[in-house]
């Protein structure tokens, strides 16, 4: 993963599942998120992170598409269109972590292989973690790409 603050999106005001313009026109949450992240930097062991792109803000909620969890990520002052690789195998590992605000919120099966659909506002992105006990052993994408176009191809005969 990468460094990442989750956050409840209500404790923020919000539902969690908001559009992105919706988001990135919301001045105070931006504010409010912008004060957090500089306070976490340290904390995190980043130092100053006036002038970095971490750590990633996550807003999490409960999922409403049949996910694992639903995500707003800030990248760091603008809600991100998806949610990045890293930042979805963050989320996901958060939402098996035990005492985190994201397992709270999570929908996880008991399972030791479990598939995490990550929402976010374009879609989803699966991650597939592995657990033994409380522990995370590892947790990777199941898909990295969506589907850009589809055809038919004529060679050329020789």
């Amino acid at each position: 993963g990468m460094p990442v603050v989750v956050l409840n999106a209500s404790d923020f005001g919000i539902i969690g599942t908001e559009p992105r313009d919706e988001l990135d026109n919301n001045i105070d949450l931006k504010s409010r998120l912008e004060s957090i992240r500089l306070q976490a930097g340290p904390m995190m062991s980043l130092g100053d992170v006036a002038e970095k792109s971490v750590p990633k803000m996550s807003l999490v909620s409960a999922a409403t598409k049949g996910g694992c969890i639903s995500t707003r990520t800030f990248i760091p002052h603008r809600c991100h269109s998806s949610i990045g690789v890293l930042g979805a195998v963050s989320v996901a590992t958060a939402a098996i972590t035990a005492g985190t605000v994201a397992r709270r919120l999570a929908n996880v099966s008991d399972h030791a292989e479990k598939t995490l659909p990550i929402e976010h506002p374009t879609g989803e992105m699966t991650v597939i973690a592995h657990t033994k006990g409380d522990q995370v052993i590892s947790a990777a994408l199941l898909r990295t790409a969506r589907k850009l176009f589809e055809g038919t191809v004529f060679p050329l005969e020789k």
